[in-house]
């Protein structure tokens, strides 16, 4: 199976995967404040709470779809990737009005040699005279799926798109695949009507892993589902100290922060909420708590500067 598209690093644009964000507003200037915490409670309802634990896939949907309705019929799937991992164990997915949790076991890796693919763009500049311009239709499949996995393509959903960027993927050509664009140099590829100056030439090698697929059912319908996740991933916060449950109740009217050092009643609600598990696939710093009758997703953040 070919291994999944998707686009690489705009140069210049924002670092993710960080467990620290940058930015916090009391590190302005004429502000002391170097570290900080944010907390935000979210109410949700049976739905939102589905909707908020079954994973988007975004770019990866047809790849899910494919690999969870392979497993779901076979038993398992297994798919081959250099890059990222469509699914992963402890997602969540439906199929057919069921739900699942997805289990990943690597099974084998080998190492593939990539072509090094960047792409330019720059709204002011159009192909010199002279240039080397190709239709991205008339390019071979093989050139297309290149420059489509370094290609932003969400950066032009909405508007006209950015200014310009720079950026850069590692993509493995199929073996005997024809090509217009390995080793031609810088040339230019007019895609969506806009050009782009793009390039194909160094080789570095990749490890490409094959993972197989399962499924665990936890939940034949939406309703078995919910009682699953109240049961399984929403965690009671309850006794809490009149000062911790006002440091809630204000984050249940909107996202409040303090710097640190933090107020007794905010650090001790933090770290109750340290100890509260996350579920696989959630966003980074998210939480599930029940709290009055009402579940909420919770989220802490620290910023540092």
């Amino acid at each position: 199976m070919s291994p999944e598209l998707s686009r690489r690093s705009l140069l210049g644009g924002l670092v993710a995967g960080s467990t620290l964000l940058s930015g916090c507003l009391g590190g302005l200037p004429g502000n002391s404040c170097t570290s900080s915490y944010s907390l935000e409670a979210t109410a949700l309802s049976d739905p939102e709470l589905v909707d908020t634990v079954i994973q988007d896939f975004h770019e990866h949907a047809e790849t899910v779809s494919r690999l969870v309705a392979t497993a779901a019929s076979e038993g398992e799937a297994t798919y081959s990737t250099y890059d990222h991992f469509p699914l992963d164990s402890g997602d969540y997915v439906e199929h057919d009005g069921a739900y699942y949790r997805v289990e990943r076991e690597r099974i084998e890796t080998r190492e593939r040699t990539a072509r090094e693919v960047e792409i330019e763009y720059d709204r002011n500049e159009s192909p010199p005279t002279g240039a080397t311009v190709f239709d991205f239709d008339e390019l071979p499949k093989a050139d297309r799926e290149a420059f489509l996995a370094a290609y932003p393509s969400k950066d032009f959903e909405n508007g006209d798109g950015p200014q310009g960027f720079a950026t850069g993927y590692a993509y493995v050509y199929p073996d005997g695949a024809d090509s217009r664009l390995i080793d031609a140099g810088t040339v230019w590829v007019r895609y969506d009507g806009r050009p782009f100056e793009v390039a194909v030439g160094e080789t570095r090698t990749v490890e490409e892993q094959t993972d197989r697929y399962t499924l665990e059912q936890v939940g034949e319908d939406r309703a078995a589902f919910v009682a699953f996740v109240h049961e399984e991933l929403v965690v009671p916060l309850d006794d809490l100290s009149d000062g911790e449950r006002a440091v809630f109740e204000r984050a249940i009217d909107g996202e409040i922060d303090e710097c640190e050092p933090l107020s007794d009643d905010f650090a001790a609600l933090k770290d109750r909420l340290d100890e509260t598990p996350g579920w696989s696939g959630g966003r980074y710093g998210a939480r599930l708590v029940a709290y009055e009758g009402t579940t909420y997703e919770v989220t802490l953040m620290n910023a540092v500067v």
